[in-house]
């Protein structure tokens, strides 16, 4: 029973260390022509280097900010996967289409676990 114990919980660390994945969010808003258009993201602290699964959203791509640092620049959603951040404070924030007043972005990072 001891050793069963024992193999549960090591297999939840693993598991959990594996399949850890964040969701980070962002829109922009283009209100009027003459002013500047409003950004939102709840920003995400990684402790560790985590690399892009998935991009989803009504844009022309993103850009991401480490702190107030613009670290990358997208044009597609699909460029992206496989991009690692490392750790740090990120933002992410949607280009708004042509002829559109309002973007939203969704991105997962995942662990990024080396090979050994």
């Amino acid at each position: 029973m001891k050793r069963l114990t024992v193999l549960i919980v090591l297999l939840i660390c693993i598991v959990s260390l594996w399949g850890q994945s964040i969701i980070i969010e962002g829109k922009q808003v283009i209100v009027a022509k003459s002013s500047n258009p409003e950004l939102s993201c709840t920003p995400v602290k990684i402790t560790k280097s985590m690399k892009i699964t998935e991009v989803e959203g009504n844009c022309k791509g993103f850009w991401i900010q480490k702190g107030s640092i613009t670290v990358h620049k997208f044009t597609n959603l699909t460029d992206p996967i496989g991009t690692v951040l490392k750790p740090g404070i990120y933002y992410v924030y949607p280009y708004v289409k042509k002829g559109e007043k309002l973007a939203d972005v969704k991105v997962t990072i995942e662990t990024a676990v080396k090979a050994t």
